[in-house]
């Protein structure tokens, strides 16, 4: 039985990353508010979609609290950003509404600091790190902001100069001004594992694999594909799930869905680096329902409208074996004039369940950080590997991003012939 129709959720954020989130509340029954403070849509496309729009900055706590009481907001929900996540603890304690995440739970989640003593007091394996520039014996390393999240302000130094660079931009980026150093692990494979929380209850969703742009060196955190299950999924239980579950429940997690992002080598060696208690910019929703499990996008629309998740308790279905390629499309530099090939591939390949344009006409596209702005992406659902290539090889064909001079800004593309085996 749904309880949401009618109800009136706000979406703190319009991106083209809260689209789904519309979309799914509607499906619901949900009356949908969009509020930030940008009246442009095309850099805020979820408000095209939404019942209604606001713009208000999501971060106006008191405009936003008096436009809630006015409005009878049942609900307020976030995702993406700790950032966001933030205003949504504090709009719902001023409003008295559920909210399944609380400061110091966050805290944990986006100060790596803090996570990184929580893994270790739960016996979740971490990467060595040092703690000042002086006491780095070793390189490469690993320079990144505590505060801050998917690739921002992160840069790799293989020598004293890069350090001190690498240093003070992280330093920069950080709003805490706090930076960690660690070991740079590259003779492993970037991996997460994925849980969703349902009124206490633990769930393991699913562990994935990172292929990393080729021409990466140390100047770049590209990740250009995902794939799901990792192929060291059961090492990765084996050394982690029993801890990864400890420390969820002594942070005393209730609902949500929380990503840990690490590594894994060939010696079976795991180890974690940062974690999101959030909505995430992978977007798998669709994966997790073919597995057989519930959106996570419900988990944050029923806690938000209801404070609790137990209705989709009964939405579980037995594990499948699917597969999923996420591939990722980043930009050279340049300004962006034409993107074509996304809804195309939607239509097209029947394995594509999702695709998100995140780019827009006329951005400008910059190359001089670590992280490089995102033209969109897209889902490849099924159970046969060499399908999935298939649909990898067509999707490139496909897509076409062009800068004011003609030329291609799609900055990196995968080896495809590598998925065909992946799990073998």
């Amino acid at each position: 039985m749904n309880n949401l129709k009618g109800k009136r959720l706000l979406i703190l954020g319009g991106s083209e990353n809260e689209i789904s989130l519309v979309s799914r509340a509607k499906e619901l029954g949900v009356y949908t508010i969009v509020t930030d403070y940008y009246e442009n849509y095309e850099i805020s496309p979820a408000k095209k979609i939404a019942d209604e729009v606001w713009n208000i900055s999501w971060s106006a706590l008191d405009e936003l609290e008096q436009k809630c009481r006015q409005s009878g907001i049942d609900g307020v929900v976030a995702g993406y950003s700790e950032f966001r996540v933030e205003n949504q603890i504090k709009l719902c304690e001023r409003l008295g509404l559920p909210c399944y995440c609380t400061m110091e739970q966050l805290d944990i989640t986006r100060d790596k600091r803090k996570f990184k003593d929580t893994c270790i007091a739960n016996g979740v394996p971490v990467i060595h790190e040092y703690f000042s520039p002086e006491e780095v014996d070793k390189f490469p390393v690993i320079v990144k902001p505590v505060d801050r999240g998917g690739s921002i302000g992160i840069s790799v130094a293989t020598n004293r100069e890069e350090l001190q660079r690498a240093y003070d931009y992280a330093m920069e980026m950080s709003v805490v001004k706090n930076v960690i150093i660690e070991d740079y692990i590259s003779d492993a494979t970037k991996i997460d594992s994925y849980y969703a929380i349902i009124d206490g209850d633990i769930i393991l969703l699913s562990t994935d694999d990172t292929i990393h742009a080729k021409e990466n060196g140390f100047d770049k955190v590209v990740q250009s594909c995902w794939l799901l299950p990792s192929r060291a999924h059961d090492v990765i239980v084996k050394k982690s799930d029993a801890a990864l579950r400890r420390m969820i429940r002594n942070m005393g997690i209730q609902n949500g869905y929380i990503f840990f992002s690490g590594f894994a080598d060939e010696s079976e060696n795991v180890s974690f680096f940062e974690t999101g208690f959030r909505l995430c910019g992978g977007h798998l929703y669709d994966y997790y329902t073919e597995l057989g499990y519930p959106s996570n996008l419900d988990l944050f629309i029923y806690h938000a409208l209801t404070g609790s998740c137990g209705e989709i308790k009964t939405k579980i279905a037995a594990p499948s074996a699917a597969k999923c390629v996420t591939l990722n499309f980043y930009a050279k530099k340049g300004v962006v004039t034409s993107i074509r090939g996304l809804q195309e591939m939607r239509r097209e390949i029947p394995q594509c369940r999702f695709t998100l344009q995140n780019a827009h006409i006329g951005q400008e596209c910059h190359d001089d950080k670590a992280i490089l702005a995102k033209l969109g992406m897209a889902h490849f659902i099924g159970d046969d590997a060499a399908v999935l290539q298939a649909c990898a090889e067509r999707a490139y064909s496909m897509l076409d991003v062009r800068d004011e001079k003609g030329q291609d800004m799609v900055y990196d593309k995968i080896d495809t012939s590598v998925l065909a085996t992946w799990w073998d």
